[in-house]
């Protein structure tokens, strides 16, 4: 049996992982809550449910559609054209949710219920209230669905949250009315976005849900129409997502103590520690789940304590926030190691330079197709690769990260160092390195 304790304490909730479902399709019935529990999730986060939209409770067939057909970079990505919950939440609260919560109960975990409303600050009151007597242990706030804006009014979805003094009032008033924590979803979108984190924050906001998704659309060259769909539709980035959130989750944490649920390109393992990593509390799967299924979720939970058990830790507490420090410190004069900024090559060359591993170079001929500075030359005929330094190395990194074989990594000139190998930090940025 394991040693490794994987409960999370957020806000008087004991969850008993880390991991959760996406407010999406994942959970529609109960039947959604039965597939998670059946992976092991730490807690449940339903689909939206919403009074302000009942044309948004219904969508045509099909919905989702994949941009793999496009080719090499959208491989892992689609569109959707989402909708709320198909029952209203006066509906849900009397049907639905109370087996939600039974099931939850058993199971020994939280029931995260998402709400997402227009500008009558009263529904999301009621909708608050409905819920809580339901059975829900925390609401979700939805005031970023990318798409209820464009297809319902301007006043839900993203473009409410985007009305700080609006959603701030929403906020205050279900702080009011209900005992049950509560987690505003942020879109990845907003602008200026500490005005939001420090806005909801102030406001009472127990937890920040980050990030909600934005919209695109690709278009049919050869049938000269948009591809899928009408117009723009909620775009799933997949792991393409995840750089871009946590970036912004790194940011909300400099701004806030407020507890993080990081959301957002999760599909491994390794994706849910980085959010954690950074001082996510919870994390939630979403289009890992789409795309894998809902054993997804088991296989994340076992990564994770996988991963535990192989550092040595024995709860979260251990690692939850350890990146942190250095993953919010930009830079100061004190990171400085090497000459930075490097000099243009014409005056002289980097004093970080380019090594081939030749035992694990193909001779595939792609570092010298993409060095702008001309470094590299193949010779396939003679099976060696030339690496002309002087004054024209940038040391800028690129053929390092852009081999297949990872064969190059760049050292110091001088002492012949590793400087970037393609892992951790580039050593100028460790602290070991830094001036003092």
């Amino acid at each position: 049996m394991s040693s490794t304790d994987l409960s999370v304490e957020v806000r008087g909730l004991t969850f008993r992982n880390p991991i959760l479902p996406g407010s999406s399709d994942l959970v529609l019935d109960e039947r959604g809550v039965m597939k998670c529990i059946e992976q092991g999730v730490g807690g449940i986060v339903t689909k939206s449910f919403s009074t302000a939209a009942p044309s948004f409770r219904t969508r045509a067939r099909p919905w989702r559609f994949h941009y793999r057909v496009f080719g090499k970079g959208l491989e892992n990505t689609w569109m959707a054209r989402g909708g709320f919950h198909h029952l209203s939440p006066e509906q849900a609260a009397e049907k639905l949710v109370p087996g939600m919560a039974k099931l939850c109960r058993n199971e020994g975990i939280p029931l995260i219920v998402s709400i997402a409303n227009g500008a009558d600050v009263e529904e999301w009151v009621t909708d608050a209230k409905r819920f809580e007597q339901a059975g829900a242990d925390m609401l979700e706030l939805n005031f970023s669905c990318p798409l209820a804006s464009d297809q319902m009014d301007d006043s839900v979805g993203k473009v409410l949250g985007q009305n700080i003094p609006l959603a701030t009032e929403i906020i205050k008033s279900i702080k009011r009315a209900v005992k049950t924590p509560i987690s505003p979803k942020l879109s990845i979108g907003w602008d200026p976005f500490a005005a939001h984190i420090k806005g909801f924050a102030a406001a009472g906001a127990d937890c920040l849900t980050t990030h909600n998704t934005i919209t695109g659309m690709l278009i049919d060259v050869e049938e000269e129409v948009p591809f899928g769909l009408l117009g723009r539709g909620g775009y799933i980035l997949g792991r393409a997502f995840l750089p871009w959130s946590l970036g912004r989750v790194v940011e909300t944490r400099q701004l806030t103590e407020v507890p993080l649920i990081g959301a957002g390109g999760v599909s491994e393992a390794a994706d849910a520690l980085m959010y954690l990593l950074v001082g996510c509390s919870l994390v939630q799967v979403t289009s890992g789940a789409f795309k894998n299924g809902y054993r997804r979720f088991g296989e994340i939970i076992k990564g994770i304590e996988g991963w535990m058990e192989r550092k040595g830790y024995s709860s979260t507490k251990d690692y939850i926030g350890k990146a942190l420090p250095l993953a919010s410190k930009m830079t100061s004069p004190d990171l400085i190691h090497v000459e930075w900024p490097f000099p243009a090559p014409q005056e002289r060359s980097s004093p970080v330079i380019p090594i081939v591993a030749m035992d694990k170079c193909k001779l595939c001929g792609k570092c010298e197709d993409f060095c702008l500075a001309g470094v590299f030359a193949v010779d396939k005929a003679k099976g060696t690769v030339t690496i002309d330094h002087q004054n024209r190395c940038w040391g800028c990194g690129d053929c390092a990260g852009w081999c297949p074989r990872n064969a190059i990594k760049l050292i110091d000139q001088d002492t012949k160092e590793v400087v970037w190998d393609n892992r951790g930090l580039a050593r100028p940025y460790r602290p070991e390195n830094w001036k003092k």
